[in-house]
Order: C-alpha cells, then sequence, then structure tokens
C-alpha cells in the first residue's frame, strides 16, 4: 500500500465533527491554506510534496498541526518551532490512552521515536481529533518504510513486555482502571 492510499483511507476518520481540527488531502487543500501551511511547516521544500493537512490551529489557517509530504511528517505546535520526522527515520510510535480513576477522564499521550530524538506530541494536538485512528495511520505509514525491520520487531515484542506500539500492531495501548505503567525503551 502506497502512502497516498494510507492517508485516503484514513483521513475521513481523524476529524472529529464539531471539534475544530480540519484534514484536508491534496488536491482538496483549499489554495490559501495550502499555501500558509506550507510557509509554516516546510517553506524549503517543494510545495508539490506536500499531500495532506491536518489543521489545528484555532482559526484554521493552517499555521498548527500536522503536515504530511511525500518523505516526512511535520508538526508543529502551538508557539513552538516545526519538527519534522523523515518516515524512514522513525522507530515506533508510542501511544498511550489512559482512564483515570479519580477523575473519570481519559488521556492520551503520543511519541514519536527516532535514531536521534524522541519527541512527545503536544496534547492541544491530539485532543480535538481522533487520536486512535492518527496512531493507526502512523502505523501503518511507518511499516512501509521499514519493512526490513518486520521480524526483528516481532522478535523484541515477544521478548520483552516494553509498551511500545510497534508498526505491526496498530491496537493502542489500553490500561485498565488508570494503572500506571511502566515501558523500557
Amino acid at each position: 500500500m502506497k502512502l497516498y492510499d494510507i492517508l485516503t483511507s484514513s483521513f475521513s476518520h481523524i476529524a472529529l465533527s464539531g471539534h475544530g481540527a480540519k484534514t484536508y488531502l491534496i488536491p482538496e487543500i483549499p489554495r490559501k491554506t495550502l499555501v500558509r501551511a506550507w510557509r509554516a511547516f516546510c517553506p524549503r521544500e517543494k510545495q508539490e510534496n506536500v499531500l495532506a493537512l491536518i489543521d489545528t490551529s484555532f482559526f484554521k489557517n493552517g499555521k498548527e498541526g500536522f503536515l504530511f509530504t511525500k518523505d516526512a511528517l511535520y508538526i508543529k505546535e502551538p508557539m513552538r518551532r516545526v519538527h519534522k520526522f523523515r518516515y524512514d527515520e522513525i522507530c515506533a510510535i508510542i501511544y498511550f490512552q489512559a482512564l483515570s480513576t479519580y477523575t473519570g477522564k481519559s488521556s492520551v499521550s503520543m511519541e514519536i521515536d527516532t535514531r536521534k530524538v524522541d519527541f512527545k506530541v503536544n496534547e492541544q494536538l491530539i485532543k480535538n481529533i481522533n487520536s486512535n485512528a492518527l496512531n493507526e495511520m502512523l502505523q501503518e505509514i511507518v511499516a512501509i518504510y521499514r519493512p526490513d525491520e518486520r521480524k526483528e520487531i516481532q522478535k523484541e515484542l515477544k521478548d520483552s513486555e516494553n509498551q511500545i506500539a510497534h508498526p505491526e500492531h496498530f491496537k493502542p495501548h489500553k490500561f485498565k482502571n488508570g494503572d500506571p505503567q511502566i515501558y523500557n525503551k
């Protein structure tokens, strides 16, 4: 499955209706939004490489959220700099979903691990989108670019009890009763 096919099949499930996040796929991205997003996220890359945008900005101007290009994922948080993650350099997507027994609220956290850096995605970016669908889509994308490691990942998952969501396992980690879980890298 190609990158654009994964984006096409998954994007309709990412935006939650009425919660403000907008999802756009090429060629349906409005020209003004595309130009703003391209300038905010990746002005050094060719504008033709942009494939999709998850706009989480307050004014829906395309200046914050997730931008998908042919080679990389760009993440722009409110009041922060842009983070670039090449698909072939992503080692794992760590995704946690917990329910607090004290408050009754669920919390979600997501981390993108590369060879160089571990990046925790800001909760503001993922609170207005379907984070399960985003996680599954990212797992599928990473699986395309790292097919040589599938056997190694399966062996590692059998050998350890780490709570790392590798490309082979698309289901999020759900913790019972909000109990804290510890994972090792």
